[in-house]
């Protein structure tokens, strides 16, 4: 089995070898992200019922207001009602949260498979290799971000594959739940 992977990563390596160093290694790693996202949001519109998952969220909230509501006002009656609504609403909840997960579990192999690989191609020797290099000094004001986003250079601030995919991958998969309809409304 070690032969097999050693020889599929060096063939990766070699294949993709473009895409090792900045710049292409932000462009390679922003489409692996995008591609992930696009994905994991066609597996949830596929497999879950975004219509009722939005009506569980209405009726979680409206539980919050009436339940703030009671606990202000100490109203005998909301606070019954309060404590009659709140095995349903914590069972939506969690019935809720399984079908959000569903969708996940089928793709988590997978994308555990991807991110080992690419772990294994930005990285020598054990250390991250820098993929991008953000034009400021941002471990100035977050210093926790080094070592374990990346590490600061005289050009500015280097992020690693996992720092970077993790700052695409957020604003990516934001920008997809809204256009593919696969965001839980919360207002």
């Amino acid at each position: 089995m070690q032969d097999i992977w050693g020889s599929f990563m060096a063939w990766f390596a070699t294949t993709f070898a473009v895409f090792k160093s900045p710049p292409f290694a932000a462009l390679f790693i922003m489409f692996i992200s995008l591609s992930i996202s696009t994905t994991s949001n066609l597996a949830m519109k596929r497999f879950t019922d975004m219509r009722r998952l939005n009506r569980y969220q209405l009726e979680i909230k409206q539980f919050r207001e009436m339940e703030q509501k009671a606990q202000k006002t100490q109203n005998e009656k909301l606070l019954k009602k309060v404590k009659r609504r709140k095995s349903y609403i914590e069972r939506i909840q969690r019935e809720q949260m399984s079908a959000r997960c569903k969708p996940s579990l089928l793709f988590f192999i997978p994308f555990i498979f991807i991110f080992a690989i690419l772990r294994g191609f930005y990285s020598t020797g054990g250390v991250d290799d820098l993929v991008v290099i953000l034009p400021f000094n941002i471990q100035k004001v977050l210093p926790f971000l080094v070592g374990l986003a990346g590490q600061p250079t005289p050009a500015g601030f280097g992020l690693s594959f996992y720092g970077f995919y993790f700052l695409v991958g957020l604003g990516l998969s934001s920008i997809l739940q809204r256009i593919m309809g696969t965001q839980v409304l919360t207002s």
